[in-house]
């Protein structure tokens, strides 16, 4: 499949303007996927230099097959310093032992245990719940007419069903929503790091191990058909998964799982007002819904780029991505590249190529990838079925400035209430 995107008058072409661009909220705004296709098309093999490392910058799907393939590439710790996130308090302690930075042989090993509370089956037993979630969001708005979808709707959803998934109390969400908010804003690469964000961050990180700590402790003397109930029934013989891991574990689920999720629900919600055809395709064959959410996943991914370094010298392309350099995998652009995907910047609900690099690959597959798309396929359905009309009420909207994390701030969207 040829190149199908040409080069654009009307962005750079300048690859380390190109790349700046893509990097500042600013510049990039409702623009992105443009600036992948440039940067693609005139840098397809490129370096950039950052204050914290000179990063190959990876936008083609070939490349990003092979390289995330490649046992050379790893991720591990090195980006917690590579990022920036402040003292050595609680919440670089437990980034630091989260999954998604452990040193390859612990993560293995790690990644082997808990699984088993990762299942296919495990998550469709949360559907039901998911359902009856997504119905009442939306019988609460219902004679407003109106909400905004991000805050009112698609953020409540993974929240709610993650804390279901562990064992947490309804009545606890509003809690553990502030928690996860602090945290957030100490990992957010948009937001200026100060004293008083760090020990935010800090004292949010304290809170979640007092409660999963004591989450555990009651799971031990009582167990319960949830996901702390599993891993501590797998520490009885894994002497290496410890309390702390379980407790990283479960903010990982907050912190990556809920976040990511919401913005998914967000952006497909906006794919379906700016693609009516798509919306009423779906209307017409709800039974597309499995397919669609693949589509949208690829379409506009929550996740715009993950980090890798090098652990040995790896050719590439005639060049060498040296021993310890980073190296981007933009999502987005993968997702996009033209060589892969016939007119890669159209939603279509029934495109037959299914595959994206949007929960990643291998060791590093999404631990939550069942359970998200399960809230995205409910979430989806509800709206399609339940608001036909359902349309932006302004073009006040954007995207948040985060480039990982990406998604929504807002969605204000209305209905006639029947």
């Amino acid at each position: 499949m040829s190149s199908s995107v040409p080069i654009s008058d009307a962005l750079p072409t300048d690859p380390g303007e190109i790349f700046a661009h893509i990097m500042d909220p600013r510049k990039r705004r409702r623009k992105l996927v443009a600036l992948y296709h440039q940067l693609r098309n005139v840098a397809p093999v490129y370096q950039a230099t950052l204050p914290h490392g000179n990063p190959w910058i990876v936008t083609r799907w070939s490349d990003a097959e092979t390289l995330v393939r490649d046992p050379r590439l790893v991720k591990d710790g090195r980006l917690v310093d590579m990022v920036g996130l402040g003292n050595e308090g609680a919440y670089v302690q437990n980034m630091r032992r989260m999954l998604a930075f452990a040193p390859r042989e612990r993560h293995l090993r790690l990644r082997h245990l808990v699984n088993r509370g990762f299942t296919v089956g495990k998550a469709e037993r949360l559907r039901p719940g998911v359902r009856e979630l997504v119905g009442r969001l939306i019988d609460e708005r219902w004679d407003a007419g109106g909400m905004d979808l991000v805050a009112d709707y698609a953020f409540r959803i993974p929240m709610t069903m993650i804390c279901e998934l562990l064992g947490a109390p309804v009545e606890d969400v509003p809690t553990i929503e502030g928690w996860a908010a602090e945290t957030s804003r100490r990992g957010d690469e948009s937001i200026e790091l100060t004293p008083e964000n760090e020990t935010a961050g800090d004292e949010a990180t304290e809170g979640f191990w007092r409660y999963f700590q004591d989450l555990i402790e009651q799971r031990r003397r009582s167990p319960r058909d949830d996901l702390i109930s599993e891993l501590v029934e797998v520490q009885k013989s894994a002497d290496d998964l410890e309390d702390l891991d379980i407790v990283a574990t479960a903010i990982l689920l907050f912190q990556a799982g809920h976040e990511t999720t919401a913005n998914m629900i967000g952006k497909a919600a906006l794919a379906l007002i700016e693609n009516p055809d798509q919306s009423a395709l779906l209307r017409e064959r709800p039974e597309l819904i499995a397919h669609a959410t693949e589509e949208f996943l690829r379409y506009d991914t929550p996740v715009q780029l993950s980090v890798n370094f090098a652990d040995a010298d790896v050719p590439f392309h005639g060049r060498t991505i040296r021993d310890g350099d980073p190296v981007m995998l933009f999502r987005g652009a993968i997702n996009h590249d033209p060589e892969r995907f016939a007119e890669p910047d159209r939603l279509n609900l029934e495109r037959e190529d299914l595959a994206h690099h949007s929960f990643g690959l291998g060791a590093h597959f999404c631990l939550g990838a069942s359970l998200a798309r399960i809230e995205i396929q409910e979430a989806v359905s509800a709206l399609v079925r339940r608001l036909p009309d359902l349309r932006l009420a302004s073009d006040d909207w954007d995207y948040k400035p985060q480039l990982h994390l990406h998604g929504l701030e807002s969605l204000p969207v209305a209905w006639a209430a029947h």
